[in-house]
């Protein structure tokens, strides 16, 4: 079966940085994180990055723009001293599983602003209690989750979960729809699927 898939996101460094940046405490506020977010994916080289960020707002000479220098100045030191932070393996243990974890929660909270959260909290909890032999759909009236029965590693969920986000974005639904205008799933996918396959 053919799944619908979301655009390729930005470069990963630009969001590794983004995501370094929030989880160490650089990013304070909503317009610095939407700021990383446009310059991402503005950027086609790295001084396009630096430019578009103070295009963007975050100006030279900041704690911010110093920190995002240091992440781009040296990319595989940060990653590999946290790994864990960008949603990389360190080599030594598999990735964890997709479904009835925390951690995608986690990962996509740097990109996300708090409404935007709470949308991917809801499809996440729903995705995942469908996966759930005994879930009620009080829809069908039936105790079984929609895809129940389907196998539930990591790189056949992806996929199935990228197809559900992709058609709530798109949804029939105007109503639906509006909810996500401006919802980067591009790059929320592009963390999910470097973290766990």
């Amino acid at each position: 079966m053919a799944y619908q898939t979301f655009p390729p996101p930005p470069d990963m460094r630009y969001i590794d940085a983004l995501l370094l940046a929030y989880r160490l405490g650089h990013v304070r506020t909503a317009e610095q994180k939407q700021a990383l977010i446009a310059a991402s994916r503005a950027a086609t080289d790295a001084l396009s990055f630096f430019t578009a960020l103070e295009n963007f707002g975050v100006m030279r000479g900041t704690k911010l723009h110093s920190f995002v220098g240091e992440v781009m100045a040296s990319p595989a030191v940060y990653r590999s001293r946290y790994a864990r932070v960008v949603g990389m393996s360190d080599g030594s243990t598999p990735p964890e599983r997709f479904l009835w974890s925390q951690y995608p929660l986690a990962l996509v909270e740097a990109v996300l602003s708090e409404g935007e959260y709470k949308l991917f909290y809801r499809a996440y909890w729903w995705f995942t209690h469908n996966h759930q032999a005994q879930w009620y759909d009080p829809k069908k009236g039936q105790c079984i989750g929609r895809y129940a029965t389907e196998p539930q590693d990591n790189a056949s969920t992806l996929p199935r979960f990228e197809d559900f986000l992709y058609r709530l974005v798109h949804h029939t639904s105007e109503r639906v729809r509006s909810r996500f205008d401006g919802f980067p799933a591009d790059i929320v996918m592009g963390i999910l699927r470097r973290a766990f396959t």
